[in-house]
């Protein structure tokens, strides 16, 4: 099949819009088309950029919208604009099409025909709609376009939400939805769910059931909006937006559409009786309370404070349909579950309990539970499609039949039957079968209850994921381990340390078992390492609450020996003589920074949020972080050749002292704190394969550890300039006295100390300086209290 390389964005809309950027993130450049603004005057119609405006506009909106759809913002360029009437024929010169227009068959049909005049064999056609038929969209197509063509529904923001639903027409060959499941993986960082051509497809069909049972039930039960997001919100793993929240974000008046789609396209739908009302969000709508858009939807922002300063936020009655004075929920499974710690004990509090709270949660997950089965195969084979789609689709940690199983099957079973809830078939099949779990493990291997076969089948995988827990199912692959990290043998002779603590904090155990894995590597055991891990965050950095108790028994002599653990593990990766490759992700701060720069490679998921923050406690970057900054600042002047090092130092020196965190990886990289050459990778499911592949390529291209840099100090002058800033902005009221002190160390490191410019130094000068200041500052009662406030409040104090 032919590479797609460039992609036709036919429609600049919200989503248009938020496409193209994350093609651009990808490396794929894409052309996108509006329509020329209506009512221009006589002489604006001879102007391209006027004609060309609404596409332009959402180009650029694409640098201000938050959360942020480009991973850089100079990947903009990479996306050209036209307008329909103009510039249909350049895509001509595109592999793949996507329609993003306005949710109307009409539209769609009219863009498409346009299509038809420049469609080749081999270029790919799809639309992006959430709802519409596929088979209606493509109904007056040629038979060759038609089996080209398919549905790409995208969900908002596509940067941030990994679905990616296929849709196939009656005609579209099987090869086309193969070539793009792989694109959409593999280039784009998406998870693919194959979906039936059904009124909402899965993601939303599921949604809307679970959205209007809860409107319907809560109204029976007379809980309030408040109370219902406290219960259907991170307390069970799903979203901090919850369903209300997320609801006002959506629209109330595009999520009434969505619902109509369900009870106009599906008259056998055994709830469909569910899919209009209540009366009171019927009329909300009414009134235009749309959500965010219109400023208010199911709750209201009001320009009141409240004792905290925070703003008043009112939220609606269904008693009335209007607003009143927010309600505090109180329930004693959420009240219980702030102490427990891991999702499946979360889930067992917030489903188990017997209070109102807990009692409604389980109402709502058992009928969700029966009504996502009995879809199968309606909207989707297989319940690996549908627990992907509630993952992927809406942020959920773990989908239905997962929950089902975390809560156990037969006694989940047996509770729904008590409440009048009637197991779906596949349910039954379980039984008959005498299956306990919809999901097991086994040998290293994911199967999945199938409701056809009446048995397991393995998991569909692609072959570049790699998951540590099921390799760690042999026992043998474990090389070692500890509380806070392990060695597992990956294969290939490539060991993998893996990171498994509380948010991944470096501790003595994690530094003791980096440096086993480079004692196996000298040992000639092993040919190269991946430090890598599968948990929620790559890395928080050091931790600091060990760090604060050492601060108030004065032992000083253990931070030093915590210190120069660090920073000796790094120099022993970065110059080990067998490569080391980090795989960091999310968050990946502080030491976590610090541990990926010693590396020979770093292969960095795209959702990668990191920086040296080191400052928000009152201290330094100390375990070979401010020396890295140095020397890859130095690294832009040659030996040799005449230049001046002060620019590069400078963004070194501003990235530290204002504990900037890149957004993404790309702006990670930005910032100076890894190098260009450095991977992005945009599927974080595949980075444990690709870093493994990058490990062992550096082996098969005979990989030799780096020469030590030649360094020099920088003296007085780059001292007096970053002392000179620093000032300013204390003047300013931008930095405090105690900012300005943890800067001025920053600055002794980045300069070389207190030598003549010119000095030769070597990295353990440096490292030495670090050392010395990271101490210093620990002494100080400021830096106490920052890391007490991080501790008690999870933010920065600025004192």
């Amino acid at each position: 099949m032919k590479e797609i390389k460039r992609v036709a964005v036919l429609g600049s809309g919200v989503m248009g819009g938020a496409i193209a950027g994350h093609l651009a993130n990808c490396g794929i450049p894409s052309l996108m088309l509006d329509i020329v603004p209506p009512n221009l005057s006589d002489k604006d119609k001879g102007n391209k950029n006027k004609r060309n405006a609404i596409a332009e506009a959402a180009k650029q909106a694409l640098l201000k919208a938050k959360p942020a759809p480009l991973y850089r913002k100079s990947n903009v360029d990479m996306i050209t604009v036209g307008n329909f009437d103009d510039d249909m024929a350049a895509i001509a010169d595109c592999d793949w099409i996507i329609e993003v227009v306005v949710e109307r068959l009409d539209i769609k049909k009219i863009v498409f025909g346009k299509v038809a005049q420049y469609w080749k064999p081999g270029m790919i056609l799809s639309s992006n709609t959430s709802g519409i038929p596929i088979k209606d969209i493509c109904s007056d197509m040629s038979e060759e376009m038609s089996a080209h063509f398919l549905g790409t529904h995208f969900f908002n923001p596509p940067r941030y939400l990994k679905l990616l639903e296929l849709i196939p027409s009656p005609n579209t060959k099987p090869e086309i939805i193969a070539q793009m499941a792989e694109f959409g993986e593999n280039v784009l960082g998406k998870g693919i769910v194959y979906a039936k051509d059904t009124p909402n497809f899965v993601a939303n069909r599921l949604l809307t059931f679970a959205m209007q049972y809860t409107l319907h039930e809560m109204t029976k039960d007379g809980l309030s909006v408040e109370e219902v997001d406290a219960l259907t919100g991170p307390a069970i793993g799903h979203a901090s937006s919850a369903t209300f929240r997320t609801a006002d974000l959506v629209g109330l008046d595009t999520y009434q559409k969505v619902v109509a789609n369900v009870f106009n396209g599906c008259p056998d739908d055994e709830r469909k009786d569910l899919m209009q009302g209540p009366d009171w969000v019927d009329k909300i709508i009414e009134k235009g309370w749309y959500g965010n858009k219109s400023g208010s939807g199911f709750y209201k922002k009001t320009k009141e404070r409240d004792e905290k300063g925070k703003p008043v936020i009112m939220a609606i009655d269904p008693a009335t349909a209007d607003y009143r004075a927010p309600i505090k929920p109180k329930f004693e499974c959420t009240g219980a579950v702030r102490n427990v710690e891991t999702l499946h004990e979360k889930l067992k509090v917030m489903y188990n309990g017997t209070d109102p709270g807990a009692q409604f949660g389980f109402k709502v997950f058992a009928n969700l539970a029966q009504y996502a089965g009995n879809r199968i195969p309606e909207i989707a084979d297989d319940i690996c499609q549908i627990d992907n789609a509630c993952r992927w689709g809406f942020a959920w940690e773990i989908g239905i039949f997962e929950t089902w199983d975390v809560l156990g099957f037969e006694e989940t079973a047996k509770r729904m039957e008590a409440i009048g809830v009637e197991l779906p078939p596949i349910a039954k099949a379980m039984r008959e079968a005498g299956a306990a779990r919809f999901y097991k493990l086994e040998n290293g291997i994911d199967y999945y209850f199938d409701v056809d076969a009446k048995g397991y089948k393995p998991v569909p995988k692609n072959p570049k994921e790699i998951k540590l827990a099921n390799i760690k199912t042999d026992k043998t692959k474990i090389v070692m381990t500890n509380d806070s990290a392990s060695l597992v043998d990956v294969g290939d002779g490539i060991v993998c340390c893996e990171f498994h603590c509380k948010m991944n904090a470096i501790d003595a155990d994690l530094v003791t078992m980096l440096n086993n894995g480079c004692d196996l590597l000298d040992e000639g055991k092993f040919d190269g390492m991946i430090v890598a891990n599968q948990g929620p965050h790559f890395c928080a950095g050091a931790n600091i609450f060990m760090i604060l108790g050492e601060i108030m028994q004065q032992n000083w002599a253990n931070i030093e020996l915590a210190v120069r653990g660090l920073q000796g593990v790094g120099n022993r990766m970065k110059y080990s003589s067998k490569p080391i490759v980090a795989a960091p992700h999310h968050y990946t701060f502080g030491g976590g920074v610090e541990i990926c720069q010693h590396t020979a490679k770093i292969v960095a998921a795209g959702e990668t949020y990191a920086g040296l923050v080191e400052m928000g406690v009152g201290v330094l970057p100390a375990g070979g972080g401010t020396k890295e900054m140095h020397v890859r600042a130095m690294e832009y002047c040659p030996e040799g050749v005449q230049s001046e090092p002060f620019p590069y130092l400078r963004r070194a020196f501003e990235a530290i002292a204002t504990a900037k965190v890149g957004t993404s990886a790309a702006e990670v990289i930005d910032l100076g704190y890894w190098r260009t050459t450095d991977i992005i990778l945009p599927n974080f499911e595949h980075q444990i394969a690709v870093a493994k592949q990058v490990c062992l390529g550096m082996v098969v291209g005979g990989y030799k550890a780096p020469l030590p840099p030649r360094l020099k100090a920088l003296g007085d002058g780059p001292r007096a300039a970053f002392k000179s800033a620093v000032w300013g902005m204390v003047q300013a009221g931008w930095a405090t006295e105690h900012d300005a002190l943890i800067a001025d160390k920053v600055i002794n490191v980045l300069v070389g100390g207190n030598r003549m410019a010119g000095t030769p130094i070597t990295e353990q000068d440096l490292l030495d300086l670090e050392c010395e200041g990271f101490l210093s500052l620990c002494g100080t009662e400021k830096t106490a209290q920052r890391i007490q406030h991080m501790l008690q409040f999870n933010k920065p104090l600025r004192n």
